[in-house]
């Protein structure tokens, strides 16, 4: 028989059962507990267009809001960049009053007129109390980058102070990098060689156009585009970039030219456009893409025709783009058959082309050379690169065997003159010619084809330096007959001691960091 204290400890056990299932017991015990307490942010995500000048953030709290709560918040970045596409939130520690709800805060969004890919910064809250963070605490910000394209001056694209004799960028203020191949040599060696840096200081110091390849860019295009062009207005605001392509002679000239890289190609394209948006640029599209062309059959041809066809019309339908396709160079191909070459690409669409890309071929040679293509093609322009060429091109022994010129790294080769001032294009005294420009930093390896060179395309400082060495400041070469503009003379054309000058005073207010 059970004794007193079992039976009182089932009826206990009975009692306590009978209300955890009573219904009723169940609703009381609900209403009395109230909904969750928790803290967090009012969205998951929030999106923020470029030109909207501030995004609103609010922090909500529920259930009892009796007591005081303290927590953190910030705003952080991710792929947006401070400073550019919108202001950091430092972290905060704020204490919500007994009853209050909510508390908002401002993200500053900064407008640049761009047109491009969003990205994307991340609004958090940390260390709350005593109400515990709910699911939203960390919520992404999309800045959209959606200024619209703004309307294109097929006159004047680049806004320049009234352009000249169809030279559209005579004028432009060029940006120079800081964090160039050149400028980081000559930070390495400031120490241990100054004269090496001092040398290294003077090409750094000259804008050149920064190269992007489609191999080692995808699928990312149009973000580092606009990315890199972001970075030069906000270092060097109201200026015009160089840029340049180099993707289609890779490896076996014809490995390029089929209807997959065709597509590959358009796309690639396409996003580099669509990270321009309204930047200005001058634009080199593809080095060699038509030096190349006699190596291509007609099918091939046509291939790389429609390639550059769509790139000039997708880069020129951003409204501050002006673009040169690639021309050879006077010792490679005839100016005739270059003539047709430029024309099926599409150059009388474009601005016109650019020459001695990758040659050292003597600055006289090439503008009698551009000014034969011009007039064939009735008045278009021109560029010359003379980053290399101050004392033209090294002849091999054997021109029928090695070809007209050693093209990898050369010995005893020498800067060449510009037609820029205080980072400015100013016109050339030659008719047609738009400029005598560096194509990019001198001093690139051509191949591992001499003892202690380095392998293609990469910087080569020892090599650098020799050119800076060897600088020709005034335009060099056989005697032409080059056609002049009415009044013209070589003054734009740099002498040495006016550049040594300026190179101080840039190393002196614009330091190599960004």
């Amino acid at each position: 028989m059970p004794s007193p204290r079992s039976r009182l400890a089932a009826v206990l056990t009975s009692i306590v059962a009978a209300l955890v299932l009573s219904p009723a017991c169940q609703a009381a015990v609900s209403q009395d507990a109230g909904p969750p307490t928790m803290v967090e942010l009012d969205q998951p995500a929030y999106t923020a267009h470029e030109d909207q000048g501030y995004l609103t953030i609010n922090i909500v709290r529920s259930g009892d809001v009796s007591v005081a709560e303290h927590l953190g918040y910030g705003v952080k970045r991710q792929d947006a960049i401070p400073g550019i596409d919108f202001d950091v939130v430092p972290n905060n520690y704020i204490t919500m009053a007994p009853g209050q709800t909510t508390y908002s805060f401002q993200v500053p969004i900064i407008d640049q007129g761009i047109n491009a890919t969003p990205v994307h910064a991340l609004a958090y809250l940390y260390s709350a109390w005593p109400q515990p963070l709910g699911p939203d605490t960390n919520s992404m910000v999309t800045i959209l980058h959606d200024d619209p394209l703004q309307p294109r001056d097929a006159t004047n694209p680049l806004g320049v102070p009234g352009p000249v004799n169809g030279n559209l960028i005579a004028g432009t203020t060029f940006f120079v990098d800081p964090n160039s191949a050149a400028a980081a040599a000559e930070q390495q060696y400031n120490r241990s060689n100054p004269t090496w840096a001092s040398y290294l200081a003077d090409i750094a110091s000259e804008p050149a156009a920064y190269r992007f390849y489609m191999w080692n860019m995808m699928p990312h295009v149009e973000g580092v585009v606009a990315h890199y062009l972001q970075l030069a207005e906000v270092a060097q605001p109201n200026t015009t970039v160089m840029i340049s392509t180099y993707s289609l002679v890779h490896g076996s000239c014809t490995y390029t030219a089929t209807p997959a890289i065709e597509s590959l190609y358009d796309n690639f394209i396409q996003q580099v456009a669509a990270g321009i948006g309204n930047f200005h640029v001058v634009f080199l599209l593809e080095l060699d893409s038509l030096i190349t062309a006699p190596c291509l059959d007609r099918a091939q041809l046509g291939i790389r025709d429609a390639e550059l066809q769509y790139a000039i019309s997708a880069l020129e339908a951003d409204p501050h783009v002006v673009v040169y396709i690639d021309g050879g160079a006077a010792d490679a191909v005839g100016p005739r058959e270059d003539a047709r070459l430029l024309r099926g690409a599409g150059v009388e669409q474009a601005q016109g082309f650019f020459l001695n890309s990758t040659h050292f071929d003597w600055t006289t040679s090439e503008v009698h050379y551009g000014q034969d293509i011009s007039r064939m093609l009735g008045g278009v322009h021109f560029l010359v690169n003379t980053g290399e060429n101050g004392r033209g091109p090294l002849r091999p022994p054997n021109i029928e065997q090695d070809g007209n010129e050693v093209l990898c790294n050369p010995p005893g080769r020498g800067l060449g003159p510009l037609s820029v001032s205080q980072d400015v294009a100013q016109q050339t005294p030659y008719a047609d010619n738009d400029g005598l420009l560096w194509f990019s930093n001198p001093g690139s390896s051509g191949g591992a084809c001499r003892p202690g060179a380095p392998p293609t395309a990469v910087y080569w400082p020892a090599y650098a330096v020799m050119l800076a060495q060897n600088w020709v400041d005034h335009v060099t070469g056989p005697a032409f007959h080059l056609l002049e503009l009415p009044g013209a003379d070589e003054s734009p054309l740099l002498d040495h001691a006016a550049h040594a000058s300026r190179s101080a005073r840039r190393r002196a207010s614009h330091p190599h960091s960004r």
